[in-house]
């Protein structure tokens, strides 16, 4: 028998007895199932529907392009100063990396951990 047929058997048997009108203890004792069997399998079915199932690894997948704004949209309008020349250049493995100097803590700490994912 596989896990989700016994596990449909013992959902069945579980509103079986909860229909009945009778005791959890009286409706095992009447179907000759130790109360403890059926208390751990209701104990099994309710951890079950709590599991979060794992991540599934994908090979080859395109990755997501996200832009990330560089500057906030005040210092865009006004005349760019050091826009042409970046603070922070990096090259590695053909993707060129470049953070001006307008560049906020979070857009330097987001590209910094993205950096870290891919490497």
């Amino acid at each position: 028998m596989s896990t989700t047929s016994k596990d449909e058997h013992w959902l069945e048997l579980i509103t079986q007895c909860r229909a009945s009108g009778l005791t959890d203890r009286q409706w095992c004792i009447e179907n000759r199932i130790p109360v403890s069997t059926f208390y751990y399998h209701i104990r099994a079915l309710r951890k079950k529907a709590c599991e979060v199932p794992e991540a599934v690894e994908t090979v080859g997948q395109k990755q997501e392009v996200v832009q990330i704004p560089l500057w906030e949209m005040e210092q865009q309008t006004s005349a760019p100063v050091a826009a042409d020349r970046p603070s922070i250049c990096l090259d590695m493995q053909g993707i060129r990396i470049e953070i001006h100097e307008q560049a906020g803590a979070d857009v330097i700490r987001n590209t910094l951990l993205a950096l870290r994912q891919l490497c």
